[in-house]
């Protein structure tokens, strides 16, 4: 595995093939990998397509680099009539495969859970999609941002329901990177128990579902009603040729209502930058109403009762809260706070994490060697456990760097290994002298 000695965590030993591409599966081999499994990334000669998404160099992109350290990679071609025997030997010693074919791609190519289960009944299976094997949506393409839309994540994020959707981050493809390694990591502990392996599956709609645990979540006595009024409003302006917005002005959310009223959950504007000030509970609402010097009768009570105030006061209040924060810096308000025992944060960019002491303290952003570019810094696994380490020390590879290590470990002598690769069975990567 190169220089970087391995890493000695809970899942050492573990061997996992990762086939998958662009976020999801990729994100959860690299989970898988910074708890010490030797995780192999199979490629097609072109690589993960995700490789070529605004790259800094050939084959190289930021996307991919940041869901692919402490992997090995392999470049297999698998629709190669010489490929099969590869990848039988390969699966042959594996106890981990990730997938995210569409539906009918993987059985096409060798690499369905039932032509591995054949292989290796051992084999632990879990693939992702768009929208899960089975359903009307099946057949369907998708990445994050449709995922977004067609979950309700986007109309729920947005300002009175309007489509607003996540871009600084993929929440779909992170939840089911997530969700598929916290599968593997289950099956793993099954299989202790009864010797045979499995097949997991998740999809970006189920995860983007999954993760929403406020809006798809309804007590049918309260909202079946509304929810129901709700679709009918849409049903009929749709008729009528009305715009959703319409309907939902119409229609505002409990949500929406405790959103705009208030003040104490909300990104401010101080003398000199910005400021988060996170108060969930009455308690944490009368120690920052304190530090800010203003009478919020709602603060009284374990409940915030938004009915307490009417619209206008409610406003006036808010605009007074604003209006406050700009008198001292964020540095002021953020000791002020911190000795009432008020959350808050300063607002940041991410630009100054690299060198922020809590991160260099907690060793929360590492650098890593990568074989073409160089000095790598990242995000660290943010695990720590008493009985194995965690965090990879391996940045992401090159296609192919250890195509002729891999095969070696599958027991390929150095002449087979040139037969293959010059019968572009495979493709291995050379140091530039």
């Amino acid at each position: 595995m190169g220089d970087v000695p391995p890493l000695q965590g809970v899942l050492s030993g573990v061997k996992v093939l990762d086939f998958s591409e662009y976020i999801a599966g990729p994100l959860a081999g690299q989970l898988l990998a910074d708890l010490g499994a030797d995780v192999t990334k199979v490629e097609p000669p072109h690589g993960d397509f995700w490789r070529h998404t605004a790259p800094v160099a050939p084959f190289e992109s930021r996307g991919f680099m940041g869901v692919n350290k402490g992997k090995r990679s392999i470049s297999l071609d698998l629709k190669h009539p010489g490929a099969k025997e590869v990848l039988h030997r390969l699966v042959r010693n594996a106890d981990v495969v990730i997938a995210n074919y569409r539906p009918g791609v993987a059985a096409r190519i060798g690499v369905d859970y039932e032509a591995l289960n054949a292989i290796n009944p051992r084999i632990i299976y879990c693939e992702n999609t768009a929208f899960g094997a089975k359903g009307p949506y099946a057949d369907r393409a998708g990445f994050d941002l449709v995922s977004q839309a067609m979950t309700g994540i986007m109309s729920f994020e947005g300002a009175g329901g309007l489509p607003h959707p996540i871009i600084t981050t993929s929440p779909t493809d992170l939840a089911a990177g997530f969700f598929m390694a916290y599968g593997v990591a289950a099956a793993l502990y099954q299989r202790e128990r009864t010797g045979v392996g499995q097949r997991i599956e998740t999809s970006l709609f189920a995860s983007g579902l999954a993760i929403q645990y406020r809006p798809i979540f309804s007590i049918e006595n309260i909202d079946r009603g509304p929810r129901e009024e709700l679709l009918a409003s849409f049903a009929r302006a749709r008729e009528e040729g009305r715009r959703a917005e319409d309907v939902i002005k119409d229609h505002p959310s409990r949500h929406d209502a405790l959103r705009r009223a208030n003040p104490y959950y909300k990104v401010y504007e101080t003398r000199d930058s910005y400021i988060a000030l996170a108060c969930l509970n009455n308690r944490l609402r009368r120690a920052a109403a304190a530090v800010l010097g203003v009478d919020d009768p709602r603060v009284e009570g374990d409940e915030f009762n938004v009915e307490t105030l009417g619209a206008d006061e409610t406003l006036v209040l808010s605009e007074l809260i604003k209006a406050i924060f700009t008198n001292k810096t964020t540095d002021e308000w953020v000791a002020e706070f911190d000795a009432a025992g008020v959350p808050c944060g300063a607002v940041r960019m991410t630009a100054e994490l690299f060198d922020d002491p809590q991160v260099v303290e907690g060793d929360l952003i590492v650098e890593l060697e990568h074989a073409l570019l160089g000095p790598v810094k990242m995000a660290n696994s943010p695990l720590r456990m008493s009985a194995g380490e965690t965090g990879s020390r391996m940045a992401s590879p090159v296609l192919g760097q250890h195509t002729r290590e891999v095969l070696a470990e599958a027991g390929y002598t150095p002449g087979e290994i040139t037969a293959l690769e010059s019968s572009r069975v495979v493709r291995s990567w050379q140091r530039p002298d």
